[in-house]
């Protein structure tokens, strides 16, 4: 019988390079939002995110708090004002809508994002509905999204950092 150690780096060579294990993330609701709970995975994207995906499709992304709406952060960590050659790009990915609504030209992703600890508000939108964007936000910290689009609705925080 092989010692615990010897079994442990046996796994591990026969696995591939050890991963570190990662708690899980952990979510607020709306209601017990007080500072940022920015949730940046970096792993496989849910299934019904991967659409237009090939390959791999680990990648830094926020799963919002309903589980309707995932944000791919392409360029993270984000900064406010956005960093000169550095592009606060995010590519919104809905759920398929259950109600035969989708995205058109007259569809419209609606972001309010709110700074957390003060009253600043921001509003901005992506026309077409979920999909590619750069969102800038006017100064540093944790934002407070809150997403809405074809008749569905989401929250997620993005903490962006001082340009």
């Amino acid at each position: 019988m092989l010692p615990v150690v010897a079994l442990a780096i046996f796994v591990s060579a026969c696995t591939g390079s050890p991963k570190t294990a990662q708690p899980a993330p952990e979510r607020a609701s709306a209601s017990t939002r007080s500072s940022c709970r920015s949730v940046v995975e970096q792993g496989e994207l849910p299934t019904w995110a991967r659409s237009g995906f090939s390959g791999n499709t680990a990648t830094r992304h926020i799963v919002g708090d309903n589980g309707e709406i995932a944000a791919v952060l392409f360029g993270y960590p984000y900064h406010a004002p956005a960093a000169e050659g550095h592009a606060n790009k995010i590519l919104w990915v809905a759920k398929e809508p259950k109600d035969g609504q989708g995205s058109g030209p007259d569809s419209k992703l609606t972001i309010t994002a709110r700074l957390a600890g003060s009253s600043q508000v921001a509003s901005r939108s992506v026309a077409g509905g979920p999909g590619p964007s750069l969102i800038d936000m006017p100064k540093p910290g944790c934002w407070q999204f809150t997403l809405s689009w074809s008749g569905h609705s989401d929250r997620l925080d993005i903490e962006y950092l001082a340009g």
